[in-house]
């Protein structure tokens, strides 16, 4: 009777071990639900998951496995999540001209635009619902406001498709790409390019930080078709120029601005008397470069006389400027090494060519990188 009992409870325990494992394993196979994105972990996978977003707003978004196709309010997300995951992209907020497509996937040029709210544009809710967006990323300037949480959840509510607000501001990009990496399903890619950025950053910020103050150099922005607007320092525009050690000319110029593409006269500029011009091109962006350099009206300025007038490298994006994204962190290194060469000493050649690399997913070679640098290339 003994070993009958001892054999009834083995085999109670072994039911019970039994049924504790099953019961173990139903609850793992159930959706996650993560408070902090940078937790997120591979059960991701199943259709649904809820975050909280740089605003602090609680979204439910597709999971990782049933993510197909994301769009952006603006050019600084779509930029993000083309570095991370071009496959996922449902359209586009810019319309680009054929230079910046050849630095592009070819898929690009076929996706439909859908609108933009950068540069007081609009979204077109309509085309984006119709198109099977199913997260649309909200990539701040700064850090998130008021505003920007109120905006995001109008257009949630207008268009029924989850709104992802990040903090897109220069020194959270870091965070701000393993958030993102983290929705996307590309954590150990982000990773790459969230420490590139703050390794980035910090060496730049080293380098600024033993200038001496009398030879900081003074820079005017010349943006327009006349290279008579320009952006104040207090504009967030104007970000990866004073990472980079500059000192704007046009200081009261629109002061409080954040928007910028401030107007001033070429008597202003020439009063500036700046040591430095850096100009869009007059081809991709439509800009003054040439007439700077050539033009008699320009002549007495400093930075013509001694031939410091750059042109800024625009594709496939603008380095520093318009759009303000993640195409800062090479502006500001280009920046950096052509007002300062001194002080931030890098092979520009074969820092853009890993950076396109890295980011923009093409391959470029030493040529393509000296068209790209343009004449601020001394090799």
């Amino acid at each position: 009777m003994k070993g009958l009992a001892k054999k009834s409870v083995a085999v109670f325990v072994s039911a019970l071990m039994i049924c504790l494992l099953f019961a173990l394993a139903g609850c793992s196979s159930q959706s996650t639900t993560n408070n902090n994105s940078s937790n997120s972990t591979k059960s991701d996978t199943m259709a649904s998951r809820t975050i909280v977003d740089d605003a602090g707003r609680t979204v439910t978004i597709p999971g990782v496995g049933a993510l197909t196709k994301v769009y952006y309010t603006g050019a600084p997300g779509e930029i993000m999540c083309f570095t991370l995951a071009p496959e996922l992209a449902g359209g586009t907020t810019m319309q680009y001209t054929a230079a910046e497509l050849a630095y592009l996937p070819a898929s690009t040029g076929s996706l439909p635009y859908l609108g933009t709210l950068s540069g007081g544009g609009q979204l077109n809710p309509e085309a984006i619902i119709a198109q099977g967006i199913q997260v649309i990323f909200s990539v701040t300037l700064d850090t998130p406001t008021d505003s920007d949480k109120t905006s995001a959840d109008d257009l949630q509510a207008q268009t029924n498709i989850p709104v992802v607000v990040i903090n897109g501001a220069l020194d959270s990009l870091g965070n701000s790409y393993r958030e993102l990496g983290s929705y996307l399903g590309k954590e150990s890619q982000a990773e790459v390019l969230a420490s590139y950025c703050e390794k980035t950053l910090s060496a730049v910020d080293a380098a600024v930080a033993t200038i001496p103050s009398s030879q900081k150099l003074v820079v005017y922005y010349a943006e327009g078709s006349e290279g008579l607007q320009t952006e104040p320092v207090t504009s967030t525009h104007f970000s990866a120029f004073t990472r980079a050690g500059a000192i704007d000319a046009a200081t009261q110029v629109g002061a409080g601005s954040a928007k910028g593409m401030s107007s001033v006269s070429l008597e202003q500029v020439i009063a500036w008397n700046p040591d430095v011009i850096i100009a869009w091109d007059d081809v991709v962006r439509g800009g003054a470069d040439e007439t700077i350099r050539t033009s008699a009206n320009w002549s007495s300025i400093k930075a013509v006389q001694t031939g410091r007038v750059y042109t800024m490298p625009n594709v496939p994006f603008s380095w520093c400027d318009r759009p303000p994204s993640v195409n800062r962190i090479l502006g500001i290194q280009w920046l950096a090494s052509t007002l300062y060469p001194d002080y931030y000493k890098i092979d520009m050649l074969q820092v853009t060519k890993d950076f396109y690399a890295t980011f923009y997913h093409a391959t470029i070679t030493d040529d393509q990188a000296k068209a790209i640098l343009g004449n601020s290339y001394t090799g």
